[in-house]
């Protein structure tokens, strides 16, 4: 009785080079700068007309909120869709003097945790180059 067992996924292609996407900002994020120059983003998820009539009548703030560090105020200034993940971690390399592959780690770090956060979204140019997984 094989009822119960999961079929197995079929296979997705992958990026060979994942540097080679852009980042962009989405439509709903907005950008503002503090007194020190850090960049503050904040999103407002769509909410339903139940939500956003209790929202306002709570005087409830749904919208998410996250502050950027200087790190992460130099990486995000840089996303304007036209630079590559690869053009931005160059900048950073250059601005901060590190060594390649850390800052290489940081920036895929960094640019998963703001896609989980939908602070950023990214594009992939149909250069890149596909593989199957």
């Amino acid at each position: 009785m094989a009822w119960f067992r999961k079929k197995p996924l079929p296979p997705r292609p992958a990026i060979t080079d994942p540097f080679a996407v852009i980042p962009l900002q989405p439509e709903d994020v907005t950008v503002r700068r503090d007194s020190q120059g850090h960049i503050h983003l904040r999103r407002f998820p769509p909410l339903s007309s139940l939500q956003r009539r209790v929202a306002t009548w709570l005087g409830y703030d749904y919208s998410r909120k996250i502050a950027l560090d200087e790190h992460g105020t130099r990486y995000y200034a840089l996303v304007n869709g036209t630079h590559t993940l690869r053009t931005i971690a160059d900048q950073l390399i250059s601005a901060s003097g590190r060594d390649r592959k850390i800052v290489e780690e940081g920036v895929i770090v960094f640019t998963k945790k703001l896609m989980t956060m939908n602070m950023l979204a990214l594009k992939v140019p149909g250069t890149a180059q596909w593989k199957p997984l």
